[in-house]
């Protein structure tokens, strides 16, 4: 029988060899009759794998090796090489062994050891000493396809992927790390760190074990996209030059980094099995709704003018519907037009979109939790009932033709809270959404979330949980401002949410964005194993990394976490010249060049932007807000088309791009007044007005919003209009501090002209004793910040660039900067 050629190539060394394998079963045979299972007890002698630079050891094959077997044994090749520069030869069983046998796989060596393949569990592994070697084997797939491994030019093909079984591939990893001493630090040139030795030993020690969770998303967000790796866990925009500079100084060869990312997410175990959900409906508006020929009213919410914002959870055409795309999707595979696609074994994912306007139908409304309308909390319980009871239903309707077959949904924002009048069925999982993971500090809705996830996980149904972790904050906040945020550090945090995590017995998790430098190799390392220490991760990537210069290093970190913990300022002259003064320690400190590449790649990443955002901090505080007096006005009767506009005064300044001084891209401007009753507000946008985009949600595509307050914060209101006229109003902190709140009564008149191909024009119009709760009155004085929203942030546009603000330096729901009015 013959496996093939596999090739591994090291240049400039002696670990270049070609190998061809060849097996015969009369060998194996008599090979297997030979093979001595007896396990060598704990300490006692080490095992020697190399000496003086020459192999002492043979890395052994099953004759069908699987994909992650294949690329176990390369992987163990190619790190004992760089070790000790010795190349140890790779032959399938019933080959020569010369020295101690690393058993790779599904080995004869290893059934005879009690480690059959089919005898592990989902996702185990061991690492096993016997008498004549070493056994690293545990469940793989059953993929067999030829893996082909050039480490010297970064070139792979035929790995295993992250959502299949790769048992084997762990236990090498653990070997690697355990007993050998290699670290994958992070995915860069200079991110592995490699003991050097030409005599290698390794001190026996068994091990048999899983990871810690059995669903380890890093990279869902960004549906696995290898080249993305690097923008999702560095603080620059990927189409941004510091970005750039960053990888320049970061691989030796640009070309190379989606291999060395996707096989760094190896190394770290990202993977295992797959249990993602999200807001599954959107495709029905393509499917049942845009198209008249297929439309079907009687699946979407009531109450609304236009395309509603939500189905009606209460509608039974709507549960059968749904019922028969999860009967199709586990029959056929097909997603039924699930934005994300997502495949069995997946569950059949039953979620909501992504906001508050539910059905207003009698059914839906009976089902509201009124006790929950003054929660102020993100994460409440407001349509738990009514969400989960559609959810019971729709499993029921699944189990009449596909009673194993089962639904995974989100506990989410006002369905985050365990419903209190109906019981989840518990074959249902449930991926908790934990907003508030990467705060930093403990707050009460942090505190609350974790309760909400306490209760989740001991409602005594045995349900499967999972989580869903953002930690894409802050950054992602500070992108869509236009602002450099403090990084969130937050290494000390991991460990105590992974221990608590697995204590309550979460399977796993997904991470909406992943965390910098730090934060991604805690994070991956905790998932693997919930027990590890914090302390001595950080002393291990700060010692690999940064060497000599670790000390410094390290205590810049930890004062960064500190200060991201802390409520005080962080951006402050005396902080950021303490971190400075580390990092030119640092900097004298570093001896070899991957310490003094590292430090450069940590200067351009993150040092420089904190620098940047340092100089935000006080070009905002030298920035003026703007502050004018409206003027007064004939009687118009509310009309803003009576109004004597040449009187009105034009809001002066310049427009800005979204929390910054840089100057809009649109050309807009506008116009108040007031006539002792009434304020009007005229907004011009120059543009073509054929490409105006309206929602029946006013958000998120084109409109204006203004953002109104007696005082610069909380409460405030908000008011969008679009450009078809439709008005929005929100309250935020009126309502027992809760935000988002919708009003009922919206005191605001609007008229939207759109008429001119070049122009778009709109007044708006409001009561002085509604405006705001208190209302105000000639002479007195209140607060107003206006938007321009006119793309989404990200969609080919660039950051910020979709949202332009009347004054510098102001963004949404920031009334911190807003600018005063005082009514003549």
């Amino acid at each position: 029988m013959h496996f093939g050629l596999f090739r591994t190539n090291e240049k400039g060394s002696a670990c270049e060899r070609d190998i061809n394998m060849n097996c015969n079963v009369l060998v194996l045979f008599l090979l297997a009759m030979v093979v001595s299972s007896a396990t060598v007890a704990e300490g006692q002698t080490p095992v020697i794998l190399t000496r003086s630079g020459k192999p002492a050891s043979t890395i052994v094959l099953a004759v069908k090796p699987t994909r992650a077997a294949q690329l176990a044994a390369f992987e163990v090749q190619h790190h004992i090489c760089l070790i000790s520069g010795a190349t140890v030869p790779i032959v399938t069983e019933g080959s020569t062994i010369k020295g101690q046998a690393i058993y790779v796989g599904d080995t004869y060596a290893a059934r005879k050891a009690g480690l059959a393949g089919t005898g592990f569990k989902a996702q185990e592994y061991a690492v096993k000493f016997v008498e004549d070697g070493i056994i690293l084997a545990g469940k793989d797939a059953k993929s067999y396809e030829t893996v082909t491994y050039d480490a010297a030019h970064s070139s792979y093909s035929g790995l295993p992927g992250y959502w299949e079984e790769q048992g084997t591939l762990h236990a090498a990893y653990d070997f690697l790390e355990q007993f050998c001493g290699v670290q994958w630090l992070n995915q860069t040139d200079f991110g592995t760190k490699i003991p050097k030795s030409s005599t290698l030993k390794v001190k026996p020690r068994d091990i048999r074990r899983m990871p810690s969770f059995q669903f380890r998303d890093a990279m869902g967000a960004i549906g696995d996209s290898i080249m993305q790796y690097d923008a999702y866990t560095t603080f620059w925009p990927d189409n941004s030059l510091e970005f750039k500079a960053w990888q320049q100084a970061a691989y030796a060869d640009m070309g190379t980094r989606g291999a060395q990312a996707n096989l760094y997410l190896l190394r770290m175990r990202n993977g295992g099995k797959m249990q993602r959900c999200n807001h599954s409906l959107y495709g029905y508006y393509a499917r049942f709704w845009t198209n008249p020929e297929t439309r079907r009213p009687e699946l979407f919410a009531k109450g609304y003018d236009g395309e509603p914002p939500q189905l009606c959870y209460t509608s039974r055409e709507l549960i059968k519907q749904v019922a028969e795309d999860a009967a199709k999707y586990y029959d056929t595979g097909d997603s039924q037009g699930i934005f994300w696609n997502p495949r069995p074994p997946n569950w059949f994912p039953v979620e909501p979109m992504d906001n508050g306007s539910f059905c207003k139908c009698d059914n839906c409304q009976a089902l509201l939790a009124k006790d929950e309308k003054d929660n102020k909390d993100f994460s409440n319980g407001m349509h738990s009932d009514y969400f989960f009871s559609f959810v019971n239903e729709v499993a029921k309707e699944l189990h009449k033709t596909h009673p194993n077959c089962n639904i995974v949904t989100l506990a989410y924002a006002s369905h985050a809270k365990p419903p209190s009048k109906i019981k989840l069925d518990p074959s249902v999982a449930v991926q908790f959404c934990f907003a508030t993971n990467r705060e930093g500090v403990h707050s009460k809705s942090y505190d609350r979330e974790i309760e909400l996830l306490r209760q989740w996980t001991k409602d005594g149904s045995s349900r499967p949980m999972y989580l869903w972790l953002y930690d894409t904050f802050p950054l992602e906040s500070a992108r869509n401002a236009n602002l450099h945020c403090w990084p969130g550090a937050f290494a000390h945090t991991i460990g105590e949410q992974m221990r608590l995590f697995k204590k309550l017995g979460v399977l796993g998790m997904f991470h909406c964005g992943y965390g910098q430098d730090v934060e991604a190799y805690v994070t991956f390392k905790m998932m693997n194993d919930s027990s590890l220490s914090v302390d001595a991760l950080l002393n291990d990537y700060f010692n690999g990394i940064y060497g000599a210069a670790a000390k410094p290093m390290k205590t810049f970190y930890l004062e960064t976490e500190k200060s991201f913990k802390g409520k005080a300022p962080q951006y402050t002259e005396q902080r950021m010249a303490q971190l400075a003064e580390l990092v030119r320690k640092a900097d004298s400190l570093a001896k070899t060049d991957a310490e003094k590449r590292n430090l450069e790649q940590f200067k351009l990443n993150t040092w420089a932007y904190m620098q940047e955002g340092m100089k935000q901090r006080q070009m905002i505080n030298q920035s003026p807000v703007p502050s004018i007096t409206v003027p007064r006005v004939s009687d118009a009767g509310g009309d803003g088309a009576k109004v004597s506009w040449d009187k009105a005064i034009t809001l002066p300044g310049t427009w800005y791009q979204n929390n910054s001084h840089l100057p809009a891209l649109r050309k807009v401007s506008g116009r108040v007044a007031h006539d002792g009753k009434y304020l009007y507000l005229e907004l011009v946008d120059v543009c073509d007005t054929a490409s105006l985009k309206s929602s029946s949600m006013v958000f998120p595509f084109d409109d204006w919003e203004v953002f109104v307050a007696s005082q610069q914060g909380l409460p405030y209101r908000q008011y969008a209009v679009n450009p078809d006229g439709v008005v929005v109003g929100l309250s935020h902190g009126e309502v027992s501090f809760r935000m988002n709140v919708p009003m009922d009564q919206v005191p605001l008149t609007v008229s939207s002209d759109k008429s001119a191909v070049d122009r778009w024009v709109t007044r708006l119009v409001w009561p002085l004793d509604k405006i705001v709760p208190e209302g105000v009155k000639p002479g007195g004085k209140f607060y107003m910040n206006i938007l321009r929203v006119w793309k989404l942030p990200g969609q080919g546009v660039p950051v910020g660039a979709g949202i332009e603000t009347w004054g510098p330096f102001t963004k949404v729901h920031d009334m911190s900067r807003a600018p005063a009015l005082t009514l003549e």
